[in-house]
């Protein structure tokens, strides 16, 4: 073969395998589309001594797009002594609906528990972790949990 005819093949092999690897990133993506998403939250923190042995957590709950767009599950501020004791979200059972406008990759809690008067707020969950469909998703901090569970999405 020739010098050019050799460059050519290059080029051709390059283009296939670029083509290739793009369509499998788009597949996963796709396996992981926006839409509806039914899910609960549970909030736990087993160092908490108050007089009802609940948490008072704030903070926010999202779920993130593979580019960063992100979609609120549940927030809260901090409201020191009057941040509301709730150990479900929602908290009389069943299940709550948000629409994500986007696909979901990553779930990450940023949740503290406030113990305001007692001892310093203690970090229920501090993260992310890989979303991979429905079921449930436990994010840790050091002083307890949030667990998510989706039970739909798209």
């Amino acid at each position: 073969m020739r010098p050019n005819s050799m460059g050519r093949l290059a080029v051709l092999a390059s283009t296939a395998l670029m083509l290739v690897a793009g369509a499998g990133v788009g597949t996963a993506q796709a396996d992981v589309p926006g839409g509806p998403m039914t899910y609960s939250i549970e909030f736990s923190n087993p160092r908490e001594s108050d007089d009802n042995n609940l948490p008072e957590p704030y903070g926010e709950v999202v779920v993130r797009a593979p580019w960063g767009q992100q979609t609120a599950l549940w927030e809260h501020p901090d409201r020191d002594i009057n941040t509301p004791t709730l150990p479900r979200y929602p908290l009389f059972g069943g299940a709550e609906h948000r629409f994500v406008p986007h696909p979901v990759t990553e779930l990450c809690a940023y949740v503290g528990e406030d113990d305001t008067g007692i001892n310093d707020d203690d970090v229920l969950a501090d993260g992310c972790v890989p979303y991979t469909g429905p079921g449930q998703y436990t994010v840790s901090g050091e002083g307890g949990s949030v667990t998510v569970t989706v039970y739909h999405f798209g």
